[in-house]
């Protein structure tokens, strides 16, 4: 995957340069700064951009500048709403809807064959929002001052090492950086670097955060001003200055590589407007972006935010619509001002269960283990009626699996034991011996018990869980399985899931494009309610569990540590296809449907909106249709 990476990346910078080359014969900038400019505040337009602009291509056409983009969010703590309109991922490379990933602040990466060492060339000029060039030292910064800080970074993520020792990043020139690992690190540029700013976030303002940190400020300083700030730690107050989501700083006055920054950030309201150093252009020679400012609205929950959409109050909002309130949306487009735009969702599956395969309770573990059995589950589930019921007949029935773009992808992954047949089901029920002896209309477990199992489940980032989750329990249930459904807390469920009291458990899909996958795994990472809970919780970690470790298990461990120590492309496809067949046939993870529809309500007046795109955590939302050029018609 990495070497044809870097070919891409080659071929992708030689165009971005062939365009900016053509273009960059003068630039044009927005009113406000261009007044700036002539009062002195700010140097000329082509001061402030980098020697090679990222150009970006307008969907429509080229904008006009100016407006405030409105927008609404349920969360007070992160910029979550405006982090979704700006180029939140901000990483060194960036992906495509294809999943291919694309020149962004790397123009060129070079990887040696045995892909342990990784040489990145910057864009050269890009600046902070206050002037300061952004080079290597940031990223030099971030590593020997932060990452290698045990106050700061307690544990460092595994993602930033290899074969158990940290890599090791040497500056070669302002602009080139080099990654070295002690092994193969394959899945390094798809995993952190194209999410470095929502996780790892290696870009840190060494001008600006050095006089938090005590390698650079004398302690006596540093000390005065954690006391100042009522806190009991430097780390505490670096952190503060340095907090961030998806790569928008939360910090009024911190210098950003983002396309707005945060002027007020408050529990009611967040502000943000132009930077006036953003390192991207429009193919006219425009700096981007268009609009001026966003204001974000702070609501208590979503119910409320939902009448300020319909109500035209807001002019784009994606990341708290639904497909249960799509009628609701399209039956006011035209009082609330705004049109419905349906969007993929990019994910694989919609909602999944998870059968804890690693219960405490022995005869429910041996059931839950038996591949007939959790055949059978997936065979009692009439997906058509889901989809229609819930999805307006949009989405498509389908095993938890890659997309059909995904290089990994081959059919029968998505399609094995799909058909809706309880016939079939009840009959593998009957062949395991879990069948009504005593006549109630419940069939029993081994030991006599009623077989009973509950899906203990949160509704998080999407209402349509609790649906799905009733409409399975039902089919079950038809086929006399007294199962349950019970909606908890977010809280309650990891805590349950980390103690291995949970039965059976939901998620929904994040990685099918092809981006993540396999270096973020859910058969062998996956969450505290997922299918092996014990297994991950203690036997990956190298301890000691009582239970017995099923081959399976140790097979889908070899495999995915194999897998992340292969520099081949061809031979980690096939690994990584071997690893979804395994899936298909064995079912760990029981999908319903993918690929639905998401609806994104989008002010009418508001131009260069895509019709098309993955609405899904993979390519972070928006980050792949270049919201920097939305605009505002006059």
């Amino acid at each position: 995957m990495i070497r044809k990476l870097t070919v891409m990346l080659l071929v992708g910078v030689i165009c971005l340069l062939g365009v900016t080359s053509a273009l960059a014969i003068k630039y044009n900038e927005a009113p406000t700064l261009r007044t700036r400019v002539a009062a002195g505040e700010l140097p000329p337009v082509e001061e402030r951009l980098p020697e090679s602009p990222y150009v970006v291509t307008p969907v429509e056409e080229i904008g006009q500048y100016g407006g405030t983009l409105r927008l609404v969010s349920i969360y007070a703590t992160v910029p979550v709403g405006a982090g979704f309109v700006q180029d939140v991922l901000n990483g060194l490379v960036q992906p495509n809807l294809e999943g291919e990933l694309l020149p962004h602040f790397a123009t060129k990466v070079e990887s040696s064959n045995d892909k342990t060492t990784y040489t990145i060339h910057l864009r050269k000029g890009v600046k902070w929002s206050d002037g300061v060039p952004f080079t290597a030292d940031d990223i030099l910064f971030w590593y020997n001052d932060v990452l290698l800080n045990e106050e700061l970074i307690p544990a460092i993520d595994p993602a930033w090492k290899a074969g158990d020792k940290v890599v090791e990043v040497k500056k070669l020139d302002d602009y080139t950086i080099q990654f070295k690992f002690a092994e193969t690190q394959p899945f390094f540029l798809a995993w952190p670097l194209s999410k470095a700013s929502q996780h790892f976030r290696l870009f840190k303002a060494k001008h600006h955060l050095k006089q938090f940190h005590p390698n650079y400020t004398p302690r006596e300083e540093l000390d005065k001003k954690v006391k100042e700030a009522g806190l009991d730690h430097w780390f505490e107050l670096f952190w503060n200055e340095a907090t961030e989501y998806c790569a928008l700083s939360a910090v009024p006055g911190a210098p950003v590589l983002t396309s707005y920054i945060p002027i007020e950030v408050t529990s009611s309201r967040h502000i943000y407007e132009r930077n006036p150093y953003y390192w991207k252009v429009d193919t006219a020679g425009n700096q981007l972006p268009y609009i001026d400012r966003i204001e974000v609205t702070i609501v208590t929950d979503s119910e409320v935010a939902q009448g300020m959409m319909i109500g035209g109050q807001i002019d784009f909002n994606g990341f708290l619509t639904t497909m249960k309130n799509y009628p609701m949306y399209k039956g006011n487009e035209e009082k609330g001002g705004y049109r419905v735009v349906l969007w993929d969702s990019g994910k694989g599956g919609e909602v999944f269960f998870f059968f804890n395969l690693t219960h405490e309770d022995p005869v429910l573990r041996k059931i839950f283990r038996d591949v007939r059995f959790r055949r059978a589950m997936s065979l009692a589930i009439n997906r058509e009626e889901v989809n229609d019921f819930l999805y307006f007949g949009k989405a498509t029935a389908r095993q938890y699996t890659a997309l059909p773009t995904c290089k990994y992808f081959e059919p029968e992954f998505a399609n094995a034991y799909i058909e809706y047949s309880p016939e079939k089901a009840k009959g593998l029920l009957d062949e395991m011996g879990l069948t009504d002896t005593d006549g109630d209309g419940w069939r029993e477990r081994p030991d006599g018990k009623k077989l009973t199992f509950t899906t203990e489940f949160t509704v998080a980032e999407d209402p349509l869980k609790l649906d799905t989750v009733e409409l399975a329990t039902a089919y079950w249930r038809e086929i006399g399985i007294d199962a349950k459904a019970k909606l908890i807390s977010g809280e309650l469920a990891n805590q349950r899931g980390e103690a291995n009291l949970i039965d059976v458990g939901i998620w929904h899909g994040g990685w099918e494009i092809g981006i993540l996958f396999p270096a973020t795994n859910p058969w062998v990472a996956g969450n505290a309610v997922g299918i092996w809970p014990r297994f991950i919780d203690k036997w990956y970690q190298g301890e000691e569990i009582e239970q017995t470790i099923p081959e399976e298990v140790k097979q889908l461990k070899g495999l995915y540590e194999k897998v992340l120590m292969t520099p081949e492309d061809e031979e980690i496809t096939e690994l990584c296809k071997k690893f979804l067949r395994l899936q298909a046939e064995n079912l760990w993870i029981i999908g319903v449907v993918g690929l639905a529809p998401h609806p994104l309500i989008i002010n009418e007046h508001l131009r260069n909106v895509p019709e098309d795109g993955h609405w899904c955590w993979e390519t972070q939302w928006m980050t792949t249709r270049e919201p920097e050029q939305f605009f505002f018609e006059k």
